[in-house]
């Protein structure tokens, strides 16, 4: 079979160039740890001819799809309470100080123990 059109130069290139492109996002989302090694990619290039009424002349829309696999989705934890004056606040749980089960806090927002301060370590609390 004879070979009727070039692809590289196909619509002045642009079928070459769109492909590409497509090809070069899949690239880019198989390669982003973000992303599920295991989920299939899928690169499509679709050619749509309108042909005219004496069939001697057809307009080519050129389509290129991808279907990337979606970033893996991150989840973390918060604890939720209320402060002194009734507020709802929201703190996200990291880890926290060993053994600790719970403690004070006052009207404004302040960490004690026993009336006195201690060292927070870090956490703060979020209004």
């Amino acid at each position: 079979m004879s070979k009727m059109i070039n692809l590289e130069n196909f619509a002045g290139g642009a079928l070459a160039e769109k492909f590409n492109n497509g090809f070069q996002e899949v690239l880019n989302n198989i390669s982003d740890l973000n992303t599920d090694h295991k989920k299939k990619r899928k690169l499509t290039v679709e050619l749509e001819f309108k042909p005219d009424e004496e069939r001697e002349l057809s307009l080519v829309d050129i389509k290129v799809k991808t279907k990337l696999a979606p970033p893996i989705p991150v989840a973390t934890k918060l604890l939720i309470d209320k402060d002194g004056k009734g507020n709802v606040v929201a703190s996200e749980y990291n880890k926290q100080i060993k053994g600790q089960q719970h403690m004070k806090v006052d009207d404004t927002g302040e960490i004690k123990t026993k009336d006195e301060e201690v060292d927070t370590g870090g956490i703060k609390l979020l209004k």
